[in-house]
């Protein structure tokens, strides 16, 4: 049932800019006494394209369990797996996702407790470690986002000694935080820095026979070791790719207790190193690629089984990988790997349409980029995990150019922007990870001016950057005042202004082609229909604004004045609803809206009058 309409004010201002604008005091205006007379929009839905599409494993945290079995999180299939020592899979021990109080978001890192079986999870998006017993039933949970006792930034792993001392890595606080078994805070030492016992983004954890803590330390290229109090003993490692040395992104760590040796997995080189207990190097293996014993962007977490044995979590080539003490193949599973089909998703993210109606979609948790025909036939793929001109580390927002033709994409983890061609030929990259103008921090939306000039929504820099058809830097706009977290961005057909959502402060803003700030609609917060809560995907017609508004599962839909005109759909499974609405695209009287829960795009025609 729509909503009545409800007419707000659209609050025009101007500021002051490098051209020397003058600032002016914000004021309110009277909604369009026109708007009841513009045109109107009745949306039915039309039809679907694409599906739920993943691959058979995505294979993150690893851990050896007290019976000897392998335990494997399989991140995004939101379950945990389990392996016998010979490497015959043994099916699901848990799977618990979901939203209630007893369930996790994603299975990350993993630990076990020696003395009983108990299995650990660090659920980074819950901000909780979540307790499960041997068998996979669920036993407790603690955490909060936040920082102080008892709460955390990113908990990303978690291992349990031998007296039953619980260690978290708290990667983006930049500490170690010890625990009993039931949650209670000890203490937490660390803290960002390069000096000894301080850590940069931690990331592997492993325990050895003397209940050591070896701290993967990726932000200083090292190893750090404390004792079971957390005091610190010693270190190795440096950056570089000599033996020894850790070329960067460094993830997971296992220590053989029987043997004394230590396992580091070096992701930016695909590799694995071995060490004695002192940081002595004694081996490494692994290359780039997707044969056996390569790695696609670096392994994830390690353990070691019972045998000696080195599991190692290959999720970009959608496999675990088993190897001797010496670093020899031995087997891997899937063999071959399952891959994601064909025109299905796994949390998509973007979706645009291109002058001749070819849709594009970013297939996020693939790392890959999909076209269909303008029937929503299945075209072309493109894309793996990694860093390259073919690579992507989390695609998420995709745009056709008008003036070449080319997608245009927001590469959100590596930092940049990248461009292909139609036929998804590599045209260039732009950007990296940084603060300055012409680098990247968490870009999300982005959207392309009539000329050719790219929108980009640099999240984490609460600011706009604009970029020319080739890349290049022409300007940024936006400050950490008037953004929170800048997500959606779109261009006004009539006169190529944008339009930013913004999802923290849930506000709509206008600007200009050249960044001065025009104002935004006063919209409540709240999630009435008329209201916005964290609003991301925002499209524009020739009279309306359209943002999909993803905690209320809609799309909501504003006069450029500010009147509330409808929303479209609600919460839903089946055809015609909605759960989690991403980005949008309008093409032909059409809105092509992506749903990164039902892992679909949905087309609802506008049949505007």
């Amino acid at each position: 049932m729509t909503t009545p309409i409800r007419r707000l004010s659209l609050l025009a201002t101007a500021i002051t800019t490098a051209a020397g604008l003058v600032a002016g005091a914000q004021v309110a205006t009277a909604a369009d006494p026109g708007d009841s007379a513009k045109g109107t929009i009745n949306p039915t839905f039309e039809r679907t394209i694409g599906g739920p599409g993943h691959a058979g494993l995505y294979a993150w945290g690893m851990a050896t369990g007290k019976d000897g079995n392998i335990i494997v999180g399989d991140y995004w299939n939101y379950r945990v797996l389990r392996y016998s020592p010979a490497g015959a899979s043994l099916g699901v021990l848990i799977n618990n996702s979901g939203n209630g109080a007893n369930q996790y978001y994603t299975p990350y890192g993993l630990g076990v407790d020696p003395r009983n079986g108990d299995i650990y999870m660090a659920d980074t998006d819950r901000y909780t470690i979540d307790v499960y017993s041997a068998g996979g039933s669920f036993l407790r949970s603690w955490g909060a986002k936040g920082t102080g006792a008892g709460k955390f930034l990113y908990p990303s792993r978690v291992v349990v000694n031998s007296l039953g001392t619980v260690f978290v890595a708290d990667t983006w606080d930049h500490n170690i935080v010890m625990s009993n078994t039931s949650g209670a805070e000890i203490k937490s030492f660390g803290g960002f820095g390069s000096a000894n016992g301080q850590i940069r983004s931690p990331h592997g954890l492993a325990i050895d026979g003397s209940d050591n803590l070896y701290v993967v330390d990726p932000g200083n290229y090292r190893i750090q070791v404390f004792d079971k109090n957390g005091t610190f003993l010693r270190k190795w490692g440096s950056k570089g790719s000599k033996a020894g040395q850790f070329q960067g992104d460094m993830r997971g760590i296992a220590v053989d207790k029987a043997r004394g040796w230590v396992y580091v997995v070096d992701g930016e080189a695909n590799r694995v190193n071995k060490y004695d207990l002192n940081g002595n190097f004694i081996t490494r293996w692994g290359s780039m690629g997707a044969g056996p014993g390569q790695f696609a962007d670096g392994g994830r977490e390690i353990t070691v089984d019972n045998s000696g044995n080195v599991w190692v979590a290959d999720m970009p080539n959608f496999r675990v990988q088993k190897f001797s003490p010496t670093g020899q193949y031995l087997m891997s599973d899937p063999n071959p790997p399952q891959l994601p089909p064909a025109g299905g998703f796994n949390a998509p993210r973007g979706v645009a349409v291109a002058k001749d109606g070819t849709v594009a979609v970013s297939d996020t948790y693939n790392w890959r980029i999909q076209t269909f025909s303008a029937t929503g036939a299945f075209q072309k793929q493109w894309g793996k995990r990694g860093r390259g001109p073919y690579l992507f580390n989390y695609a998420r927002a995709i745009a056709s150019n008008p003036v070449t033709n080319d997608w245009v994409i927001t590469d959100t983890d590596n930092g940049r922007i990248v461009a292909y061609t139609k036929d998804g030929t590599y045209k260039w990259g732009s950007g990296e990870a940084g603060t300055t103008p012409g680098k990247f921090k968490n870009p999300q939306g982005l959207a392309v001016a009539n000329n050719g000039n790219i929108y980009v929504a640099d999240s984490n820099n609460y600011r706009v950057q604009v970029l020319n058809s080739n890349g290049g830097l022409v300007t940024t706009f936006g400050t950490n005042a008037q953004f929170s977290y800048p997500k959606g961005i779109a261009i006004d057909p009539v006169d190529q202004s944008v339009w930013v959502a913004d999802s923290a402060k849930a506000a709509i803003t206008h600007w200009s082609a050249s960044g001065a700030y025009l104002g935004k609609l006063a919209i409540g917060r709240g999630t009435a229909d008329n209201q916005l809560s964290a609003p991301y995907g925002i499209a524009i017609d020739k009279e309306r604004v359209y943002v999909a508004d993803v905690p209320t599962h809609k799309v909501k839909v504003w006069t450029k004045s500010g009147a509330f005109v409808t929303k479209i759909s609600q919460r839903g499974y089946v055809a015609g609803k909605l759960y989690q609405p991403d980005t949008l695209a309008i093409y032909n009287g059409r809105l092509y809206i992506m749903e990164e829960g039902n892992e679909r795009v949905s087309v609802f025609n506008l049949n505007t009058k």
